[in-house]
């Protein structure tokens, strides 16, 4: 078990998702990183790219987020966290005006890491169906 990996996840949610940082990125993402998300089209490979995606997807779209981390498993190279996120003061999400509307979820993340320790590829699950309801989107009983 490695929690050095473990403390770097919980770093880049401190300081890059719920500090609003996207240039720390680089402190714990290799330059060559691969990232899977809900929201985005097709993979975002490269650590530009990711600090692009991650300010469009994330940073801009909320006035803040607070993240809870739930569950962790860790092995030698993989992490895998059970976050919460709670989420104030959107603005577009998925192309849609939801300005001032708040939004919580829960997300399993996937982290596989290097042996230099940082991140390569991360894989975000989440329940966009329950946000897309927060949000006002859609409606369902």
């Amino acid at each position: 078990m490695n929690s050095n990996n473990l403390e770097t996840v919980k770093k880049y949610f401190k300081y890059c998702v719920d500090g609003k940082d996207a240039q720390r990125v680089a402190e714990y993402f290799d330059r060559d990183v691969i990232i899977h998300r809900p929201d985005c089209d097709a993979p975002i490979q490269g650590i530009e790219n990711f600090k692009q995606a991650l300010t469009e997807h994330v940073l801009d779209r909320y006035d803040s987020i607070v993240t809870t981390f739930n569950k962790e498993v860790v092995t030698e190279d993989v992490v895998v966290v059970h976050l919460q996120h709670v989420a104030r003061g959107s603005n577009t999400w998925h192309g849609f005006d939801v300005h001032g509307k708040d939004v919580t979820w829960t997300a399993l993340t996937y982290f596989r890491f290097n042996a230099q320790g940082k991140i390569v590829e991360e894989i975000v699950e989440r329940n966009e169906l329950f946000m897309a309801k927060q949000v006002g989107i859609i409606n369902y009983k």
